[in-house]
């Protein structure tokens, strides 16, 4: 029977830096964010933009660029930065959003990559496909069909009931409260809340699994909501 470590029994909204690394690895204030917080302090509030481009075959490395639109006088946006765990935890917990609705669909989808990834890490790759086909199934996610036919199903069938009461989905159910109150709490209206996670998790799905969560013929960035033909039941 598997055993799931203790860093990952959540007792409250979580970063990522606890998440990937355990309690007590947050910094505080990471000096990376020393120019954004000056802005805050005096006022002016951030916009990021998340940047992860494909160059054809491979993914290149995620990138964040925060501005200050409201700033008067104007002013440059902050130098670019590698995307970091410290970093996102940073910008999300002073509720710094995204420039659009798209770009934070892209940015939580990727948040999700990176903690839904340290728990498959844990778990292994076995028991947590077999468990978020449960979760997905069970919310009604019209992503759950091409997800079983990717793991090789030859016709939908309903996976195992029991996958729902493990600790593994537990940490995956934490996991998604955790990301619905960052993304409620960055002042979106609730039903583009909604529509963000929504398209968040097609986006983890998509750059995980590799499978398609746009209809046919649809176009769009890698995270556009323009592009979903059902979007996901809300978490």
């Amino acid at each position: 029977m598997m055993v799931f470590l203790p860093r990952f029994v959540h007792t409250g909204c979580m970063g990522l830096v606890e998440e990937l690394y355990g309690p007590g690895a947050a910094e505080p204030a990471p000096p990376e964010a020393q120019r954004w917080a000056f802005f805050l302090a005096h006022g002016v509030k951030p916009v990021c933009t998340f940047i992860r481009r494909h160059d054809g075959g491979s993914w290149g490395p995620p990138r964040l660029v925060v501005a200050y639109p409201d700033a008067k006088p104007a002013v440059p946006p902050a130098p670019v930065v590698p995307w970091e765990p410290v970093l996102e935890d940073w910008l999300l917990a002073h509720r710094v959003a995204a420039t659009s609705p798209d770009n934070e669909a892209e940015r939580i989808g990727f948040d999700l990559r990176n903690r839904l990834g340290a728990i498959e890490k844990q778990s292994g790759s076995a028991a947590f496909n077999a468990v978020l086909l449960r979760f997905l199934y069970d919310h009604d996610c019209p992503h759950y069909i091409p997800l079983e036919k990717k793991f090789g199903a030859i016709r939908p069938y309903e996976p195992d009931a029991a996958e729902a009461r493990t600790e593994v989905c537990q940490a995956i159910k934490a996991v998604v409260r955790d990301v619905t109150e960052v993304v409620d709490a960055l002042g979106y209206a609730p039903a583009l809340a909604k529509q963000i996670r929504s398209e968040a998790l097609a986006y983890y799905l998509r750059d995980r699994f590799e499978i398609e969560t746009r209809p046919h013929g649809a176009q769009g960035t890698t995270g556009s909501m323009r592009a979903m033909s059902k979007p996901a039941p809300a978490w």
